[in-house]
């Protein structure tokens, strides 16, 4: 069982439900269609990414503060109300930098 399955049913009044439902909207499909963008090897446009918008607002903020990791949630939504352009900015330059630093490991 993965920890999202089990968080979603602890005792306590203000969680995320994640267990399986079939409405469109609901956590569940959201994270199966995100999933179903994440694996594909091929770009994807905008227009094709349908129904996961939460799942993405928060896998946006996780991305960001994985790589920045003393930003508070605060300080991030503040940061995306001021400059959200920054934020994608940061994302995209972390993830070419992390390529060329793959690219330059000696291979054993």
């Amino acid at each position: 069982m993965q920890n999202s399955q089990l968080f979603s049913r602890r005792n306590a009044e203000e969680k995320v439900d994640f267990r399986l439902n079939t409405e469109p909207e609901s956590p569940s499909s959201q994270l199966r269609r995100l999933r179903r963008y994440l694996d594909q090897d091929t770009p994807i446009d905008a227009q094709d990414i349908m129904g996961c918008d939460d799942a993405l607002a928060e896998l946006r903020e996780f991305s960001y503060r994985k790589i920045f990791t003393g930003t508070s949630h605060a300080e991030f939504l503040e940061l995306d109300a001021s400059d959200p352009q920054h934020i994608d900015w940061q994302i995209a330059i972390h993830e070419l930098e992390s390529q060329r630093f793959r690219g330059q490991k000696p291979r054993s």
